[in-house]
């Protein structure tokens, strides 16, 4: 009897069990993948209208469809994709794996490109343009969705008006099919899609992270509808290193504050992120920049002294020009003529040297080269309060002693969008790299070389310059 009552009481529970919604329910895991471009994929998305056809292809069913404003994802570069933090190369430490956030891991990357078209130039990465993260299952390789993306198409009546004012004519503006533009293949339904610009200051030493829009389908960690989350994402720039603890380099993060499923937005100028500085090159990072653009930098230094020399014995010959054409005395006229020779000889001999710099230049290889591998964490973070939201971006602040020290106190308080002042900003080249010493003493030593200096002084000019070369580890010149 016992028995019989006890196992209707357990069916009775478990009927009413059954009844009872689940009020942390988690939706299907999916994976973030992150895909950094020079553009949003996005917010980006051009305006397309229908390319004239052809006269033999004019009754074509598809047209073909061209940008309006030019702005088109060539190959996105796809920077990392991560399946389960646990099963990743890159151990993180207990603390980091939060319960309510969602890792992506970047392969490595180099955070400076030098263009080789002319003198070597450093600079950050053109590539680190838009971060897009992608909530979602992506289809395996090789998938290829392209051709399914349906253009944002501009509606005739549009035309004419105002850029604000124009309309598509499409019916597909699901943001699955804005992801195909760049072949970013969802399987399915994307959970969310969150974009970030990076903003670099005119000298490339300070940076941030602005929103760019988000569309949330559904939030990462739970599936119950109505429900609120207070969300941010996160990124970490850290050096590899020899072990599995990383050197944090940089962060920034983007609060988006409190969302829900079916939130979207198309970014806000209204409140500027903190200024962040940009991880300088690296000291090895430096040397190799200079080991393998050597010949490239000192061709381009003797092109440009030349150059200069060109034009000041071009002055210099124009004014002897007047002076002779003014000279009365027979012996001035005569000591002119002979200087002017003198300069016009010069100028011919330094125009082959400039021609045979030129071409010596041209034979070498243009291809841009990058530098300074660094890994990037990319996290999503949706917390249940706002309090538990500054404190995740308390932890990850507090784990970079590299973030503009106002901005880790604005931070700190709360307030995640107030913007640094320019003058806290450390816009003075990093000590370790020296490039204006280098650049100074190759520019005076090739300077000595084309206008003939005496020995001696020449001698000095060498001997600063290899100075220079040594406090970065580099190999004397002979």
């Amino acid at each position: 009897m016992r028995a019989l009552m006890a196992q209707s009481v357990v069916g009775m529970m478990s009927l009413l069990l059954l009844q009872i919604p689940v009020a942390r329910a988690a939706p299907d895991h999916v994976d973030l993948h992150v895909y950094v471009a020079d553009s949003c994929i996005v917010a980006d998305e051009p305006y397309f209208v229908p390319e004239a056809p052809a006269p033999e292809t004019a009754n074509a069913e598809t047209p073909k469809f061209l940008p309006l404003l030019g702005v088109v994802v060539g190959k996105v570069a796809e920077l990392w994709i991560n399946h389960e933090i646990q099963g990743s190369a890159n151990k993180f430490k207990s603390r980091a794996a939060r319960k309510d956030t969602r890792y992506a891991l970047t392969k490595e990357t180099n955070l400076y490109r030098a263009d080789l078209q002319a003198a070597p130039v450093l600079e950050i990465n053109s590539k680190l343009g838009c971060m897009t993260i992608v909530a979602a299952k992506i289809k395996p390789e090789p998938s290829d969705c392209r051709s399914a993306y349906v253009p944002k198409g501009l509606t005739p009546e549009s035309m004419g008006l105002a850029e604000t004012e124009w309309k598509t004519s499409r019916t597909d503006d699901s943001v699955e099919n804005q992801l195909r533009r760049a072949n970013v293949c969802v399987d399915g339904r994307a959970a969310a899609v969150y974009e970030g610009r990076f903003e670099f200051s005119k000298d490339g030493t300070a940076y941030r992270l602005r929103n760019a829009g988000y569309r949330i389908n559904s939030l990462l960690t739970t599936a119950t509808p109505g429900v609120t989350r207070t969300t941010l994402y996160t990124l970490k720039i850290s050096e590899p290193g020899a072990t599995d603890q990383q050197q944090v380099l940089s962060s920034a993060w983007v609060n988006l504050g409190t969302v829900s499923a079916g939130a979207r937005s198309v970014g806000s100028d209204k409140d500027d992120p903190p200024w962040l500085k940009t991880p300088p090159l690296s000291v090895d990072a430096r040397r190799a920049y200079e080991e393998k653009t050597k010949t490239h930098q000192e061709i381009a230094a003797e092109i440009d002294t030349l150059k200069r020399s060109l034009s000041r014995n071009q002055r210099i010959l124009a004014g002897l020009d007047q002076r002779l054409f003014a000279a009365a005395s027979g012996d001035l006229a005569a000591g002119l003529q002979q200087e002017r020779t003198r300069v016009a000889v010069q100028i011919q001999t330094q125009g082959a040297e400039l021609d045979a710099c030129n071409t010596d230049f041209e034979q070498l290889p243009h291809a841009p080269m990058e530098f300074m591998p660094v890994t990037i964490e990319v996290a999503v973070t949706e917390t249940e309060s706002e309090k538990k939201a500054q404190l995740a971006l308390a932890d990850l602040v507090g784990s970079n002693s590299d973030i503009v020290a106002s901005a880790a106190a604005s931070a700190a308080s709360g307030v995640f969008s107030k913007s640094v002042d320019l003058s806290a900003l450390n816009t003075e080249p990093d000590a370790a790299e020296r490039t204006g010493e280098l650049a100074q003493a190759r520019d005076r030593y090739f300077a000595g070389l084309a206008s003939g200096q005496s020995a001696p002084s020449l001698a000095i000019a060498k001997g600063q310059y290899n100075a220079a070369r040594r406090t970065l580890g580099l190999a004397p010149i002979q």
